[in-house]
């Protein structure tokens, strides 16, 4: 093991402290011990790793970036021992995190996340429920969830919620590959072929609306279906001659792979941001809260492609 040999449970606990309180100072009281046998604590563990985990700003401990890295590292590490103490003494009962995904996002970032989330977090385990963005926003309000992620509920609607953006996702107008749409303009296309509309009262509804109205194919377009579920949609797309309107997230495996392919639309209003919906008071450092941090650190590299 590369663990420092000096380094105790009790650096790692008053690590988080400080991360959590932000002083010293309050990390002190809230331990009950003296400020200077914190700091010296603090001092201990950044000596054995080389590093500053911490900068000091007046009365202020702002993490540094590396402090941010082994923050979330330091907390998987005593959230596992705690769970194998729980194990071993008949408090064994799994910690569940209620979260609910929008199915347009369900197929590409969560995944990947709860995966790793499952790895790191062995003493929870994930609930996820699908379903249009505003049931579950009435769910979690109603405390059926701990998170949604999905798209930006209107205004009206987020009154005590908060919503963290996590990336931007693109409403594309798919195909099969060897469609014969794909060499027509998006227009063109939509007069001539039939179409699959994502739900009423679905976020990317609105936005692909606004796209006829502005195209003037509203009240001509040849609506067959209406869905976002990849289950329904993809077959549908890929033995027929229907075009999809869709989030990126929900087919881009099969635009990797060549399978399906995609008319050029040309606007910029149909892209919108994905994020994390929770309420104000949350818990912090709980396995929803770690989902979430896990979440974001992902969410970087997704929008990166």
């Amino acid at each position: 093991m590369n663990i420092p040999n000096g380094m105790k449970l009790r650096h790692l606990e008053a690590f988080l402290a400080v991360a959590e309180a932000g002083t010293i100072s309050a990390a002190a009281r809230a331990r009950n011990v003296s400020q200077p046998a914190l700091s010296k604590t603090i001092g201990e563990l950044e000596a054995q790793l080389g590093t500053d985990l911490f900068t000091r700003t007046g009365r202020q401990a702002v993490l540094t970036p590396a402090g941010e890295a082994f923050r979330r590292y330091a907390l998987s590490s005593l959230q596992s021992l705690e769970a194998g103490v729980r194990a071993l003494t008949g408090g064994g009962r799994m910690d569940v995190v209620k979260v609910g995904v929008l199915p347009t996002v369900a197929s590409g970032l969560f995944p990947a996340v709860a995966l790793e989330f499952s790895e790191l977090r062995p003493d929870a385990r994930i609930a996820v429920i699908t379903g249009p963005n505003r049931y579950l926003i009435d769910r979690m309000r109603s405390g059926g969830l701990d998170l949604v992620v999905g798209r930006m509920a209107p205004a009206r609607e987020m009154t005590g919620l908060s919503f963290e953006y996590l990336y931007d996702e693109t409403v594309y107008l798919v195909a099969r590959k060897d469609h014969p749409g794909v060499m027509l303009s998006p227009v063109e296309a939509l007069r001539r072929y039939p179409v699959i509309l994502p739900n009423p009262g679905s976020i990317i509804r609105q936005q692909v609306m606004q796209y006829l109205i502005a195209s003037g194919l509203d009240q001509t377009v040849n609506v067959r279906f209406e869905t976002v579920a990849r289950p329904v949609g993809l077959p549908l797309v890929e033995r027929s001659d229907m075009l999809w309107f869709i989030s990126r997230g929900v087919v881009e495996r099969e635009l990797s792979e060549g399978r399906l392919a995609t008319l050029d639309l040309g606007v910029d209003y149909l892209t919108g941001a994905v994020g994390l919906t929770r309420k104000f008071d949350f818990t912090r450092d709980s396995p929803a809260d770690f989902l979430a941090s896990l979440l974001h650190r992902r969410a970087k590299d997704f929008s990166a492609r």
